[in-house]
């Protein structure tokens, strides 16, 4: 993030609009019954302000799925307005098939994208969002923002149903322009609970597609990846993307109903067990999330004996 984005730790507030989409993706973290609770415009515009006076100059819009609302280019402008340097769009994509709507929210004052691809085919991206037809507009999304020479990063949900595609996932979106990646480990909430026997992985199984998906990466010389909900003691050799605990800037979500700290809901969602203790990581790592012990357990667990890390600042990062 280069362009955008200090070296030092700065904030991101990220506006949660609403929770409706235009996907029903199986690991989405989301309660069903939670996709009518939406804000208003004014509401948006509150929280805008309030991004601005917290001293941040980078917003991001998230969901649900932000670019279905009638006001979207509205709020972008009026988030322009109040002199953001960076606004950022977190998207799944469709919206952007339509080359008008791209140029509408781009003039409007948007400068960053982050789309949510989860496989390199249809068979795997539109089983996982349930919206026939979603890759293909996602892609289309990709190369009309690229037309306007926006820069596109992408999200990954790793779950059992694309893990062992993640390498052909990573080129794939390579070879459209993509050079920034996160890999998200799923969450088991929601959706993804509904659907967990489909969607849970040990990560154990899932790790050495991911470390292909990551050498991929590094051999593309690209200027940025992070894992996030994955332990470093599970990154041998990789600990630089653990970014669960590394990132190097502070997150505020506000959205329907919540306004919360991110990383502290982070660190509030992981658990520990008693071989955490002898970890070298111990100090700066916070576990496996909650949700994911709950289904798996601590069996795969095995602490890095060593001197201890008292500070993320002793694993280089490549954020």
């Amino acid at each position: 993030m280069k362009e955008y984005f200090d070296e030092k730790e700065i904030a991101l507030v990220e506006l949660a609009v609403g929770f409706q989409c235009n996907n029903k993706c199986k690991f989405c973290s989301q309660e069903p019954s939670q996709r009518n609770q939406n804000k208003t415009t004014k509401e948006i515009k509150c929280d805008i302000i309030d991004a601005k006076n917290s001293g941040t100059d980078i917003l991001g819009f998230t969901g649900g799925e932000p670019t279905i609302r009638k006001d979207i280019i509205k709020l972008v402008k009026f988030a322009k307005a109040q002199g953001f340097r960076t606004i950022r769009i977190q998207t799944n994509g469709k919206m952007f098939a339509y080359k008008e709507f791209t140029k509408k929210i781009i003039e409007a004052g948007a400068n960053y994208f982050k789309f949510s691809i989860h496989g390199h085919i249809p068979e795997i991206h539109d089983y996982l969002t349930q919206s026939p037809g979603s890759l293909s507009q996602a892609v289309q999304g990709i190369k009309n923002i690229k037309s306007f020479n926006r820069t596109v990063e992408n999200n990954i949900v790793i779950n059992k149903f694309n893990y062992k595609f993640l390498p052909q996932t990573i080129k794939f979106l390579i070879d459209l322009g993509i050079s920034r990646h996160v890999l998200i480990y799923a969450t088991f909430l929601g959706n993804a609970l509904i659907n967990k026997d489909e969607i849970a992985v040990r990560i154990t199984d899932a790790l050495p597609y991911i470390r292909d998906a990551l050498d991929i990466i590094a051999d593309f010389n690209l200027d940025k990846a992070v894992l996030t909900s994955v332990p470093i003691c599970f990154m041998n050799g990789y600990e630089k993307y653990a970014s669960s605990d590394l990132y190097p800037y502070k997150t505020e979500v506000k959205g329907p109903g919540f306004d919360v700290n991110l990383d502290d809901k982070i660190v509030e969602e992981k658990r520990k067990c008693g071989k955490c203790k002898k970890c070298k990581y111990d100090k700066i790592c916070g576990g496996l999330r909650y949700d994911y012990a709950e289904i798996f357990g601590f069996d795969e667990i095995v602490p890095v004996l060593g001197e201890k890390i008292t500070s993320p600042n002793q694993i280089t990062n490549n954020i």
